[in-house]
């Protein structure tokens, strides 16, 4: 896992650190998450690669001062995985960190599982105390009545929609 800082735009203070998974491969070197993340998926490896990130990250951030948090990144085939709930418990407790202080990323992919379910999963996170985020919303096709359905502390809204609302001649 590599760390990338959150800074506070006001004051320039480190808020949180983004866990970001990363390979270097011996012999071929950087391989991106762009090539390597789908294959996991893929190949169900991104369930155990998912829960050894959350351990990792918890570790690490209770290293931190307590008023830094961690974010990690959650694949859909993890958040419908039926141990998801007590990998996030078990990380946060063998850690020994307030759960406040963990953040959790998701992309609308998970939409396309049972609506359901995924409101029941984020309930209950919400109840554990983990803050939850979605990442690169307008990527996707979701529909924005999901939003009325789940509550996240953050919504990161995608790059290439904020890039096309602000250049010039677009609506």
């Amino acid at each position: 896992l590599h760390y990338q800082p959150v800074v506070r735009v006001e004051d320039n203070m480190v808020i949180a650190f983004e866990a970001l998974m990363r390979w270097d491969h011996p012999e071929r070197g950087p391989v991106s998450p762009a090539l390597f993340i789908p294959i996991a998926e893929e190949s169900n490896l991104i369930i155990p690669l998912g829960e050894w990130a959350l351990r990792e990250a918890c570790a690490r951030a209770a290293t931190w001062p307590e008023n830094v948090s961690v974010t990690v990144n959650i694949a859909s085939a993890q958040f419908s995985h039926s141990g998801f709930l007590t990998a996030i418990t078990q990380a946060i407790a063998s850690a020994g960190i307030a759960p406040e202080r963990l953040e959790l990323e998701f992309t609308e992919s998970i939409f396309s599982a049972d609506e359901d379910l995924a409101r029941e999963t984020f309930a209950d996170l919400r109840r554990l105390g983990v803050r939850t985020t979605l990442d690169n919303f307008g990527s996707g096709y979701s529909p924005l009545a999901y939003l009325r359905n789940v509550h996240f502390d953050k919504i990161k809204i995608d790059r290439t929609l904020v890039q096309e609302m602000t250049l010039p001649g677009s609506r």
